[in-house]
């Protein structure tokens, strides 16, 4: 394998693979990047066996080949390097010489006969969305995700497509984000699947701005494309809870808020707090909110919010932090928050589509 290659398309093709790379003893070629060199281009590849990704770059190939390197030490070499352009080459004993300028580097390989390749899969159902469209719903709702393992199922986003409408849910029992969005495709298969949260990370690292992200699924495995990049993971197995039944059918009372005015305050008054799993105390009463939070290392803190409420004076307690991830990522200016009492959950709603359910907090 011989190529020259464009340092920064380079540079930017290993920083896209190297997250995946996995670290298992028992397969050290696992720590290594694949490479082949074929019709012009570089294809560079990594995986960890639950995930693996792929992309290529435009590349003068001299002699095609293929080969593995070790995926940290070829980004800190490449990194390093300060010619506009790169030249690899491998010999028959799999060790790469890497030229760029005055700099020389000879970095020893793995056979790429040993690198397991991702095999294509019986595709179920296919969608294609912008890409910051379908970025925007992840972002919307994978703070939500538990990290429990001994609820395995709860440790993915769910995406439900039922007669065109297409649901992405996250709960952890004690919290629930969902965004529901209409498909234009009426032949779309109705059906469920899970996707590991590590493969919701890797797609929020993409960039794609809004080119098509095409997305193909089975009932085991899903991949993403986006341009010459493309994802493949294996799927989250079991049925997923159904998340309806913890959405309260009906409200009594609602209060409504400017959502940048209320995020200021919430962080003003939680700086107080010490731990996670504090509470914050949000009294209402008509047209005016007061959040309050103590701590006995550090003292106490509240300020007043003019919303919008005429119900009756309550009492309730929220994690500030739940509250905060909740609606970082909303982009609507006003944000509806409707419940009945200080023990039962509430409902927030803002963007068209987004609703998250949250649990109360007892003192």
């Amino acid at each position: 394998m011989k190529l020259t290659v464009n340092t920064v398309l380079l540079q930017d093709a290993i920083k896209r693979v190297n997250n995946i790379v996995g670290k298992n003893s028992t397969m050290p070629v696992l720590s290594n990047i694949y490479l082949n060199a074929s019709n012009g281009r570089l294809q560079l590849a990594a995986t960890d066996l639950e995930i693996s990704i792929r992309t290529s770059i435009e590349a003068d190939i001299e002699e095609e080949g293929e080969n593995t390197l070790p995926a940290k030490k070829l980004q800190q070499i490449v990194n390093a390097l300060s010619g506009e352009v790169v030249q690899l080459d491998t010999d028959e004993n799999l060790t790469t010489r890497i030229l760029s300028g005055s700099a020389k580097f000879r970095l020893m390989g793995m056979s790429a006969e040993s690198f397991p390749i991702d095999a294509d899969f019986q595709i179920d159902r296919e969608l294609v969305f912008p890409y910051n469209e379908f970025d925007k719903v992840l972002s919307k709702i994978s703070y939500a995700v538990s990290d429990d393992e001994t609820r395995y199922v709860l440790n993915g986003i769910l995406l439900s497509i039922r007669e065109g409408n297409i649901i992405s849910v996250a709960t952890d029992g004690r919290r629930l984000a969902l965004v529901e969005k209409v498909y234009s495709d009426e032949d779309l298969i109705d059906g469920d699947v899970i996707l590991p949260i590590k493969v919701v990370n890797e797609l929020g690292r993409l960039n794609g701005g809004d080119n098509p992200l095409n997305i193909k699924m089975s009932d085991s495995r899903i991949s993403f494309a986006l341009g010459e990049t493309i994802i493949t993971s294996k799927l989250i197995e079991g049925t997923y809870p159904n998340y309806r039944q913890v959405i309260p059918s009906d409200y009594e009372n609602a209060v409504v808020f400017n959502r940048d005015l209320f995020l200021q305050v919430l962080n003003r008054v939680s700086v107080v707090i010490v731990d996670r799993d504090d509470s914050m105390l949000f009294e209402l009463s008509e047209n005016l909110m007061t959040m309050s939070a103590s701590s006995t290392d550090f003292g106490d803190a509240s300020e007043p919010i003019d919303v919008q409420y005429d119900g009756p004076e309550l009492k309730i307690r929220f994690n500030p932090y739940y509250l905060h991830e909740t609606l970082r990522n909303q982009e609507s200016d006003d944000i509806t928050i409707r419940l009945n009492n200080s023990m039962k959950p509430v409902v927030i709603y803002g963007d068209e589509g987004f609703l998250s359910v949250l649990m109360p907090m007892r003192n």
